[in-house]
């Protein structure tokens, strides 16, 4: 007896030719050659046992999580700490979107490019910054703000090219500005001029970071002779008498030279 959907069952009901490519491709299945079956399109997906799909795909790689969801916060704070690590000059929005686990696509959904970002990151160290009780008498305590402008500044030297530009500022170190230019104005300056000497102690204060403290990366001055130290003898200490008067001791003098004694020479020019 012939069972239903049996192979001859099924054959003996077919043409010849089409009876024929049948039984082939179920010879070629039996003997592990795989092939077609008539009818199947190629590249279909195979069902499992449980009625899922099973495709090249999904056998060869691993499933892959969803990316990590940004926040402009976790974007901020790693782009401060790539800017601690590798300085200003490598962060770029690539650089930050493999440290995220990202793409540089979804960087840019939350912030417009990388002055923007810069900004974030100037706010995220402004707002860290010490606000302590501040002297009463004006002279003091201008030379107490440029301190900690000072301090800022040594603590994140890669701050002080981007605020250079005039551009881009973490609005909550505003105050220390604020403090400088009141101060100078209590101290008898207008405002014109409280703004004028207030740009001289800014840039003498960048000027005295960016030629004391080391940029990312570089080493720590060495023990190489102190530039005067060459006319201390010679055919030029006629030419030069007074820097090689203190060629002997030049190195030592600017080692005790210290910020705020600058800060207080300024001062002395400035104010009435």
């Amino acid at each position: 007896m012939t069972m239903p959907f049996s192979r001859s069952s099924l054959t003996q009901q077919l043409p010849y030719t089409y009876k024929n490519s049948i039984l082939k491709h179920v010879r070629q299945i039996g003997s592990g050659r795989g092939g077609r079956i008539p009818g199947k399109r190629p590249g279909a997906a195979a069902r499992t046992r449980e009625g899922g799909t099973l495709t090249k795909s999904t056998q060869e790689r691993p499933r892959r999580g969803r990316p990590p969801r940004l926040s402009r916060e976790h974007i901020v704070t790693a782009a401060y700490e790539i800017i601690l690590k590798e300085g200003a000059e490598n962060l770029t929005m690539r650089r930050l979107a493999t440290a995220l686990g990202s793409t540089a696509m979804a960087v840019y959904h939350h912030v417009r490019d990388k002055d923007e970002l810069l900004a974030l990151v100037l706010e995220h160290v402004a707002r860290n910054l010490p606000h302590p009780e501040l002297p009463e008498e004006p002279r003091a305590r201008l030379e107490a703000v440029c301190a900690l402008m000072h301090r800022a500044f040594v603590d994140n030297p890669w701050v002080v090219p981007i605020v250079a530009r005039g551009e881009l500022v973490g609005a909550s170190a505003l105050w220390m500005t604020e403090e400088i230019i009141g101060a100078l104005v209590s101290c008898g300056l207008g405002h014109e001029e409280a703004f004028w000497a207030h740009q001289t102690l800014w840039y003498y204060t960048a000027g005295q970071v960016l030629a004391t403290v080391p940029r990312h990366g570089e080493e720590p001055p060495g023990g190489a002779a102190h530039w005067p130290e060459g006319l201390a003898s010679g055919e030029r200490q006629e030419e030069f008498p007074h820097l090689s008067r203190l060629a002997g001791s030049s190195r030592e003098l600017e080692q005790r030279y210290s910020y705020l004694q600058g800060v207080r020479h300024v001062l002395d020019g400035v104010l009435p």
